[in-house]
Parts: C-alpha cells; sequence; structure tokens
C-alpha cells in the first residue's frame, strides 16, 4: 500500500474539480485530483460556455490558450414551439460552444501544471474519517492500492455517483422520471445552422437544445420525461421532427439514418431538486452541490463559480473545516438558488404539455421578458 499525504483532495476533474484544483494549487496547498475516466472523453452536457465561464478563464489568464482550443462563438438565442412560436434574443454577452472533451481535457492539464498531483484513471474504492481529515483508498489500473490522507475532500464528481448513496444524501434514491441525451453532429446533416445562435425545440415531454461546437459539429442535447414505453433515442428525436416543424425542416433526409451510427451519451434520472451542499464535511461543488435546468444554459458557469467560492472560503479560513462548511453553506445559497429556482420554473412550465403553448404565446407578447430571463439565470 502506498501512503500519500495531501491538504485537499478532490473527487473529479470535470470543470469544477479542475477549476478547484487551479486555484488551490496556485494558493500553494497541496491537492489531488481523483478522476475516474481516462480524458479526452465526452460526458452529457450542453456544452454552452457562458460569461461566467469566460471570467473565470481571463481572471486566472487561461483566456488566450482557451480561444486556441477554437471554440465557436455563439451570439444569439432562438426558442421554437411546436406551435410556430418563436422567441429570440442577443445575448449581451460573450458565449462559446465547445466539446466538453476539450474543455475539461484543458483544465484539468492546468490543474496538473498549476501543481496538482492527478490520479487517472483511479477507482476511489473508499473513505474513511479520521480525528483530523480522511483517508481515501483509491485504485489505479494495475497499480497498488493507494492511500490518500487528506484534511479537506471536496466532490466535484457532476449529477450523480455511487459516493452519494454511501453518503446516505436522500436525493440518491429518488425517482425524477427525467432523462438527458447528447450526440454530436455533422454540419452536413442538417439544411441550414447559424453557427452563431443556440437554438432549442420543444415537443410533447421533451425539450431538445443545438449549438455549434466547433466548424463542422452540432451537439444535439435533449431532456425528455421518461415514458412507459422505453424508446430509444432516435425515436424520441424522430416524433419531436413530428411535432415541431421547424425541427423537421432542420433536417436533412439522411439524418435519422445517420444518428443511428453515433455514440450515445446520457444520464438518467437527473434529480434537480435540493442537495445538501457539505455532507459528513465533504465540500460539494458544480452539479454535485446543485444540478440547474439545461434549458438556462448555466451548467458550467455554476461549476466554475461554485469552485471559486469554495476556494476563497477555504483560503480565507486557512482550511479550518466546520467554519468553511458554514461560510460555504450560506453563500453558495446566496449566491445560486434564485437562479436555480428560476430555471427550475422555466423548466416545468416548458415540460408542462398544457401550460407551454399558451406561456409562450403570453411571453411572445412582451419582447422584453425573454432577455430578462436570461439576464437572471446568469451568474
Amino acid at each position: 500500500m502506498i501512503l500519500k499525504k495531501f491538504d485537499i483532495s478532490i473527487i473529479g476533474g470535470g470543470p469544477s474539480g479542475s477549476s478547484a484544483g487551479i486555484l488551490l494549487s496556485k494558493r500553494g496547498y497541496s491537492v489531488a485530483i481523483i478522476e475516474k475516466k481516462s480524458f479526452p472523453r465526452e460526458v452529457l452536457c450542453g456544452e454552452f460556455i457562458s460569461k461566467e465561464v469566460v471570467e473565470f478563464l481571463k481572471v486566472n489568464i487561461l483566456y488566450e490558450e482557451f480561444q486556441g482550443l477554437k471554440p465557436n462563438p455563439i451570439t444569439a438565442f432562438r426558442f421554437t414551439c411546436e406551435n410556430g412560436k418563436e422567441l429570440c434574443s442577443e445575448l449581451e454577452f460573450p458565449a462559446y460552444g465547445i466539446k466538453r472533451s476539450k474543455l475539461d481535457n484543458f483544465l484539468l492539464n492546468k490543474a496538473g501544471v498549476n501543481g496538482a498531483e492527478i490520479f487517472q484513471p483511479a477507482e476511489l474504492k473508499e473513505i474513511q474519517k479520521e480525528t483530523e481529515g480522511y483517508l481515501l483508498k483509491i485504485k489505479s489500473g494495475e497499480q497498488d492500492e493507494i492511500t490518500l490522507n487528506s484534511k479537506i475532500i471536496i466532490a466535484a464528481y457532476g449529477k450523480q455517483n455511487i459516493l452519494d448513496k454511501k453518503l446516505g444524501r436522500d436525493f440518491s434514491i429518488q425517482k425524477s422520471g427525467l432523462n438527458g441525451v447528447k450526440f454530436h453532429i455533422d454540419k452536413v446533416h442538417f439544411n441550414s445552422f447559424d453557427s452563431e445562435e443556440i437554438r432549442v425545440y420543444t415537443g410533447r415531454d421533451i425539450y431538445c437544445g443545438l449549438n455549434a461546437v466547433d466548424d463542422n459539429i452540432v451537439t444535439l442535447c435533449f431532456l425528455a420525461k421518461k415514458n412507459k414505453i422505453q424508446y430509444s433515442p432516435k425515436e424520441i428525436i424522430l416524433q419531436l421532427s413530428r411535432e415541431n416543424k421547424k425541427f423537421s425542416a432542420l433536417l436533412k433526409d439522411d439524418f435519422f439514418d445517420y444518428i443511428d451510427k453515433l455514440p450515445v451519451y446520457g444520464t438518467g434520472n437527473i434529480y434537480f431538486g435540493k442537495r445538501d451542499i457539505v455532507n459528513e464535511g465533504i465540500f460539494d461543488i458544480g452539479d454535485a452541490a446543485g444540478v440547474i435546468a439545461p434549458l438556462v444554459g448555466d451548467g458550467m458557469g455554476m461549476a466554475v463559480q461554485s469552485a471559486s467560492l469554495l476556494s476563497e472560503i477555504l483560503v480565507r479560513n486557512k482550511l479550518v473545516q466546520r467554519k468553511s462548511g458554514e461560510e460555504y453553506e450560506k453563500e453558495w445559497r446566496q449566491m445560486f438558488l434564485r437562479r436555480i429556482s428560476l430555471a427550475g420554473i422555466i423548466q416545468k412550465s416548458v415540460l408542462n404539455n398544457s401550460f407551454r403553448i399558451p406561456c409562450i404565446n403570453l411571453v411572445s407578447l412582451f419582447p422584453g421578458v425573454l432577455s430578462a430571463i436570461i439576464k437572471y439565470t446568469r451568474g
């Protein structure tokens, strides 16, 4: 058995975990990042970078290197209901589309450059609470089991993880009935696509977002209610195309044959309700702390902002766990609860088959409402 000591261990190397690793390593703390997957890899995500992420990159002198990844600029939003009604708005902030595989790899590498030690791919086998700190047992490939001794643990493992059940988190046994799916689709399979526009199309029990992530690829990501009959992702998109004529007009004749051959990235039973922010002394950031409705495109913004918030609090309190936990819970709620609540109301309205069309018709009468919604779901 190999024993290593760290000030902070971060479970998960996605945007929130890597961002925390960058910030805390720069402040001189010894940081371990435990990531179960080999990068680059894809995960379920709308792949929309909002102003919060752009600001994080600029503050940490990463923006120019980020531009080297050639993210796709996005300047406008278009929402299209199945009755043909459209809501449109210019975005009043810099935004981009980029594949998660590119962004995650970039941020994790930067955490390593700043001094974080990265264990990847590494499976977390056990966490033991000690008098002062924790012991984490991990297994990485064919290596011997490694034990990490750490004062602080940060959970940055995304929407759901087996650790949620081990910690007895209430939501881990609840059924939301909401499933998400993502495809990467070559632009040649669309009749036309404005790369600077993010689009959302609605149908019965579904909303579907599309945005370009580079010169040739469009991300198609949808959230749908789970039905009694288990339909495939292709069948769900096909149904949306029958219900929403403007969505159907976007697709070329070979579209459905093409997506049959594509990998599907998905997550079932996505829980959007309340979560504890600190569990057994473990600090949650990103989606582990709270999942915002993907309709508003602020998931990655919340990831880097929660990482920044917690890092600031830990540094300010010199890693004192209890004081940091109390401050983090309070400040996290002040920063994010309004956004999450508003996004949840919007999502429920959009997925309500009786209420959706009257609601869209009403909003269309007041052009400033959409811009206000976009503003109040940003950080």
